[in-house]
């Protein structure tokens, strides 16, 4: 968890930087027109929902996120595709990679380059799934009653609860996570909502191995596709 938490702090912090919006802020809207695809009402679509709360949680411009969704009902929208890169890196890491783009051979031509050179080694699509499972998950940055929240995670029907230098991390299963979170909310707001694919086991790196897997994950959120 440790690695985790310090790559959510770096990509929150990049995220808030001036110099960072306009890319964050281009990809977020390109996550937005997928989930739409479907469906372009957030109401009664959970992944879509959770992809505007996120975009509200980073200062978006409501009117960013109302072109996004707009988009699925243009011409081109229908070029946009989201794609799956399964790797293993430093210390037999395993690596979900997922990226949104309009020209799938381009994407992974320009990742398998990437990494390549960053001594990561690529997997057929789907091999590596088995290792995770997709997850509903609320993030907590220091909440002023973690036993509390803890224990009423619990009652409504939480898989886990993790805490991490007082940081709180509920897991639910993917379905249960709307109504979790609007039975938390009396009580506190999640800093960070979404589905995510959390890994079924972790494994101990070595302090070489994890910076290069910093690297990694820093070139990975350069990237405009990823």
């Amino acid at each position: 968890m440790a690695g985790h938490s310090k790559w959510a702090q770096i990509k929150h912090k990049k995220a808030i930087t001036d110099q960072k919006k306009g890319q964050v802020f281009s990809k977020i809207s390109r996550e937005i027109t997928i989930a739409a695809q479907n469906n372009p009402d957030p109401k009664s679509n959970y992944r879509l929902k959770a992809v505007v709360d996120k975009a509200r949680s980073l200062n978006m411009p409501q009117d960013n996120i109302e072109r996004a969704i707009k988009k699925v009902s243009e011409k081109n929208s229908g070029k946009l595709t989201e794609l799956q890169l399964d790797a293993v890196g430093p210390g037999n890491v395993a690596m979900i990679i997922t990226a949104i783009t309009d020209n799938r051979n381009r994407t992974i031509s320009e990742l398998r380059t990437l990494l390549t050179k960053l001594d990561v080694h690529m997997r057929q699509e789907g091999s590596l799934s088995w290792m995770f499972k997709r997850m509903g998950i609320l993030r907590f940055a220091h909440p002023a009653h973690p036993e509390e929240l803890e224990l009423k995670a619990i009652e409504a029907g939480a898989e886990d609860v993790r805490e991490h230098n007082g940081d709180i991390a509920i897991y639910t299963r993917s379905d249960d996570l709307e109504r979790i979170q609007k039975e938390l909310q009396p009580l506190v707001s999640a800093d960070e909502s979404g589905l995510e694919l959390v890994p079924s086991s972790l494994v101990a790196l070595s302090s070489d191995d994890f910076k290069k897997l910093d690297r990694i994950l820093e070139a990975l959120d350069n990237n405009d596709d990823v």
